[in-house]
């Protein structure tokens, strides 16, 4: 390889290592990530729940205060029954007392079953705060753990990032503009080798996606110091140093 390829290929070790690390680390805080989105589901059906109950509670006490108000009815018309001169009065009075009473009756088996919806409610609702209260720790603990993380490769990063800027000063703008695009699309890999696939035939192949790689893209590898890709995955080829003997 001519100097170009041998630089990209020092910064491509380079790079592979902080990626490496730097994958460490993102999947601390994607943990962090999912709990905190179940946190936000559990609160949104905390929210749910919670209306539910204010709505069933509102309902349940309207319905109370009806009951009472038939129950002062009842009582009126028991006093009534008291007074009544006639028989036919006190039929009257009577039919219209056991209407109430049975309407009132019905009216209290609702209220009754409201009110055992609104205790299941705030049982539920209490499960989801636990979940919540379980979550928010889980979180906790996972946010230390990234943290731990973070401080333990900080030093190594650094050193990394400084090597990764002394090798990448060794690669034309051009093709170090390339490398960078490319190991942004692929997690830090910007090259992949040429592998060869016969052991006597000319055929090669590209280590990155496993696909075929014509002898004339070989041959420009070695004669040519620039960047050249895998036309399939789009990464940058290079031929080790025992595969360009055997070439």
């Amino acid at each position: 390889m001519g100097a170009t390829l041998d630089a990209l290929h020092r910064l491509q070790e380079v790079e592979l290592q902080i990626a490496e690390i730097q994958r460490g680390i993102d999947r601390k805080h994607r943990a962090v990530h999912k709990h905190e989105e179940r946190i936000a589901q559990i609160d949104a059906q905390l929210r749910a729940e919670k209306s539910s109950l204010q709505t069933d509670q509102m309902e349940a006490d309207r319905l109370d205060l009806d009951l009472k108000s038939r129950d002062a009815e009842i009582a009126k018309y028991r006093l009534a029954l008291q007074v009544a001169k006639t028989n036919k009065e006190y039929s009257a009075i009577l039919t219209q007392l056991n209407t109430h009473k049975a309407d009132n009756s019905k009216l209290e088996e609702k209220v009754l079953a409201l009110m055992g919806q609104v205790d299941a409610r705030r049982k539920t609702i209490a499960g989801i705060n636990e979940q919540r209260v379980a979550e928010v720790t889980r979180v906790e603990e996972l946010q230390a753990l990234a943290r731990a993380e973070e401080d333990r490769y900080r030093d190594r990063l650094s050193a990394l990032r400084a090597e990764r800027d002394q090798a990448a000063s060794a690669v034309p703008p051009k093709a170090l503009d390339f490398f960078n695009r490319v190991a942004g699309k692929n997690e830090g890999v910007a090259m992949a080798k040429v592998i060869r696939t016969h052991p006597k035939r000319a055929e090669y192949a590209c280590d990155g996606c496993n696909m075929a790689i014509n002898i004339e893209q070989v041959n420009a590898i070695l004669s040519r110091d620039e960047a050249i890709t895998c036309n399939i995955c789009g990464k940058i080829l290079y031929v080790d140093a025992p595969a360009a003997k055997a070439v």
